[in-house]
């Protein structure tokens, strides 16, 4: 009776000790927390996209192995992935059938985004195939670096645009003048404060518990970034609402809302979903009545070279967090 009884105790410790195992995963997590998950994920991606990027790839094969993983860690893309190439600073995320190589002498910057319950991590680096352009690479990332070092609560985001831009010129490059790091918000990639490239500007109060993306950027041109109207790969629904006529544009705005939270998307992914002819015809409409805001890719001056590095952090009054 006694091994009876020691038996049952047994199996009831181990019962109440999976309960508490489950209560503890199944307690909410603070917004830091969240940012954590997000951003592990995103390392992961990007240090597993940094042994296949090779020349001879595919850009749409990185892609597309940057939306399984995060679709298999049962988070979602807080914007589509950017791989932006040589002059191409930003928006490059891979169109439907996209048969873009990479070349030996490419210099290629991967820019990620993933959320965990809105809460994002956005980071990005530079590689490339060759030595040619390591000191272009390096200035992106000692600024990115050294302003993660020194970001403060109560300082104002304008100081570290002069120091972002002292550290880009004293490699010699430009920074890019009209790109900046951004407040993040709950659902929103970039929130209503930024972290300028560029010196001069008092920027905006840093407070406790706020999440930024610091993202500096630096090349070889002019450090100006122009749209090219012909290369439009990333969409976004904007707020209100529209009226539509067509039945695919309603399940584009449909797909929008409610899967993607109005965030950022690859109209690759929509391609996808509903087929491209129904794809295509839907988004025209929405872009026909402002129903979407455009992110067409963003270049310097033809023959230049843009590199990139971000990472995400979270203030505190002990210093920032970094996330990625």
């Amino acid at each position: 009776m006694a091994e009876k009884k020691k038996a049952e105790e047994e199996v009831l410790d181990k019962e109440a000790e999976e309960v508490k195992e489950e209560t503890e995963e199944e307690k909410e997590l603070t917004p830091l927390e969240k940012y954590q998950k997000a951003g592990e994920v995103a390392k992961s991606i990007l240090k597993t996209l940094k042994g296949m990027a090779k020349p001879g790839i595919k850009a749409i094969e990185l892609c597309e192995t940057a939306d399984k993983m995060i679709a298999d860690a049962g988070m979602k893309p807080a914007f589509p992935l950017n791989v932006s190439i040589n002059n191409h600073a930003a928006h490059y995320a891979c169109p439907w059938e996209d048969e873009l190589v990479l070349q030996e002498g490419d210099v290629v910057k991967l820019d990620c985004g993933v959320h965990y319950e809105g809460y994002i991590a956005d980071t990005a680096f530079t590689m490339a195939f060759d030595d040619v352009h390591n000191d272009l690479i390096k200035a992106s990332k000692e600024a990115t670096e050294t302003a993660v070092k020194v970001i403060r609560v109560g300082g104002y985001t304008g100081k570290l645009g002069d120091l972002i831009e002292n550290i880009i010129e004293g490699y010699g490059f430009s920074t890019v003048k009209d790109l900046s790091g951004h407040l993040l918000l709950p659902y929103r990639v970039h929130g209503h404060k930024s972290i300028p490239n560029v010196a001069g500007r008092k920027g905006n109060l840093i407070l406790q518990d706020e999440a930024f993306a610091i993202e500096t950027f630096a090349t070889t041109g002019a450090g100006e970034s122009h749209q090219d109207k012909t290369k439009l790969y990333i969409i976004r629904l904007a707020e209100g609402r529209f009226p539509l006529r067509t039945d695919a544009a309603k399940q584009v705005r449909k797909l929008l809302e409610r899967e993607y939270h109005r965030l950022p998307v690859s109209t690759r992914w929509i391609y996808k979903a509903l087929g491209p002819a129904k794809a295509k015809m839907g988004i025209r409409e929405l872009a026909n009545v402002g129903a979407l805001y455009q992110y067409h890719v963003l270049s310097d001056t033809a023959g230049s070279v843009v590199s990139q590095h971000e990472h995400t952090v979270y203030m505190t009054t002990e210093g920032p967090i970094q996330t990625t």
